[in-house]
Formats: structure tokens, C-alpha cells, sequence
């Protein structure tokens, strides 16, 4: 009989409760940590089916009881004692959801010993409540991996693959160029609306900017020539995207990238340091971005 495999989530929110229910239903034996040992984490699929996801402290957390490690935070976001536990536990492989350059190898460096990969969310997971219950509905595009995974330089390039293999359906590989990609068509319309607090009307009336920064974004980053995609066609793409998503995505939206801000800015600030080229919009956007936080 095969051993069920070990997966501990960092964390107690949306994303710990989304991919929790579904690794959970890969066979995996699947906790999330907290500092509290009183949360309770469910989660909420597309058709209203309810998953609970066991919740641990971190100081209960058992040297040499992890397979997989899942970062929902930045790692150089964790305070010491949580990146001290989190490292006594040995997990063998990593995976950080942070999208920010260099978070990986922040990651390298804390968790000695273990294979590392970034693993790109794919889902959307939103928090209905919070407190003493963190209860999230979530939705996974058809046909997408909940995460791509993808290679980090300097630890084991098959990672993903086998990730791939002992969690199918909800890890898939990823090019790290398709997620760079996928990164700069988003993060400056995360940007704008951050800025804007989240205001979707008038996130709607200022599609110009990170279209531009956009472009940019993706000869810096991607090495790809890129047009500033029309705001017409934009709305248009974003009316699309609501309709398909089980819950308010405005909503969602304006609430996820608020709170991401910070990580926001991290990234563009990423952009402008790779690049001796002139980006204006980026810098623009990354001016206000910063005024606001």
C-alpha cells in the first residue's frame, strides 16, 4: 500500500482552504498551520460542496512530518518563529506561491536541504468570512492546474514534474516563461487597482496605464515585443471573466489586490531594476502605487 503523502499549507486563509479541499482530494494527507489552534478552515467549491481542512499550530508541528511545504506567504514576510517551525518541520520539497523575483531563492536559504519550486496560483479563492472560521469559496478555470509549477535555478529541475505526478489535476508544470508571461499581463492591472482601493467603476475608466505598463512589463520581463492591448478590448475580457467566476469577482478582485498590494509594488520594483530601458508607464504606476501604501 502506498503512503499517503504529506502536505502542510503555511497559513490559515482563502489559499490554505482552497488547496487544501483539493489536494486533499489527490489522496494527500493535508494541515494547515496557524498561530491559533481554534480556526476552523472550510472550503467551498463551484457546486456548494464544503471541505474542512484540518488546522495545526505551528509549535505542534513534528520534525520530519512534511512532504510537500506550500508557502502562501512571501518567506521573507515570516517572522522567525513561524520560519523556524516551519524549517524544523524537514520538508523535503517547497513550493512558494509568492510571484515575486527572488522570493525562491529567499526560500533556498531558510529551508536548507529541501528541493524548491515556485508553484503559480491558478484558482481564485475568496474569503466569505473570517475570524474563528475562515470560510472561502474558491473556482479553478476549466482545464487549468490549481498551480503551475515551475523550476527554480539551483534546485532540482524535475521537481515539477513529479509534483505534477503525485498531485494530478491540481499541480501541473509550467514553463517559467508562460508564468512570467502571465504575471506581466496582470500585475499592473493589480496595480491600478490598488490604487484606486479597489473601486472597480473607476478601475474600469483608467485601463489605459496598465495596458501601457503592461507592454512593458513584457519586454522586460518575458523578452517579448507587446502592444498596449485597448481598454475596449479589456472590459470586454473582464465582463467575460465575471460571468464565469461563481462569485462577485469585482469584489474579489478589489479585495485581493488591495491587501497584495505591497506585493504589487515588490514586483514592479523587480521590473525597473532589470531593465536600463526607459518604462514610463511602469514607473508611473509604481509611483502612485507606493504613495498609497
Amino acid at each position: 500500500m502506498t503512503e499517503r503523502r504529506r502536505v502542510l499549507i503555511q497559513g490559515a486563509g482563502a489559499v490554505s482552504a482552497a488547496a487544501g479541499a483539493l489536494l486533499a482530494g489527490t489522496g494527500a494527507e493535508v494541515r494547515a498551520a496557524s498561530r491559533r489552534d481554534d480556526v476552523i478552515l472550510t472550503a467551498v467549491d463551484p457546486r456548494g460542496v464544503t471541505a474542512h481542512v484540518p488546522v495545526v499550530r505551528y509549535t505542534d508541528i513534528e520534525p520530519g512530518t512534511v512532504d510537500l511545504l506550500i508557502l502562501t506567504s512571501a518567506p521573507g514576510d515570516l517572522d522567525e518563529a513561524v520560519a523556524a517551525a516551519l524549517a524544523a518541520a524537514r520538508s523535503t520539497a517547497v513550493g512558494v506561491t509568492s510571484p515575486v523575483i527572488g522570493d525562491a531563492a529567499v526560500a533556498e536559504r531558510m529551508f536548507a536541504g529541501a528541493e524548491i519550486a515556485t508553484l503559480a496560483p491558478g484558482l481564485l479563492s475568496f474569503a466569505t468570512s473570517r475570524g474563528t472560521e475562515t470560510r472561502a469559496e474558491f473556482w479553478v478555470p476549466p482545464l487549468a492546474p490549481a498551480f503551475a509549477a515551475v523550476a527554480v535555478e539551483g534546485s532540482a529541475r524535475d521537481l515539477p514534474r513529479r509534483l505534477a505526478a503525485q498531485y494530478p489535476k491540481v499541480i501541473g508544470r509550467a514553463p517559467a516563461r508562460s508564468v512570467a508571461a502571465v504575471g506581466a499581463v496582470m500585475v499592473p492591472y493589480a496595480a491600478e487597482l490598488a490604487i484606486v482601493g479597489g473601486d472597480w467603476p473607476t478601475f474600469l475608466r483608467r485601463l489605459k496605464r496598465p495596458g501601457r505598463a503592461m507592454a512593458e512589463a513584457m519586454r522586460v520581463d518575458v523578452g517579448l515585443p507587446a502592444l498596449a492591448p485597448p481598454p475596449i478590448v479589456v472590459r470586454a475580457v473582464l465582463r467575460r471573466l465575471s460571468r464565469s467566476v461563481p462569485f462577485d469577482f469585482p469584489k474579489f478582485a478589489g479585495n485581493h489586490f488591495v491587501r497584495h498590494a505591497g506585493q504589487s509594488l515588490r514586483i514592479l520594483d523587480a521590473w525597473r531594476a532589470m531593465t536600463p530601458r526607459a518604462t514610463p508607464a511602469l514607473d508611473s504606476l509604481r509611483e502612485d502605487l507606493a504613495a498609497v501604501l
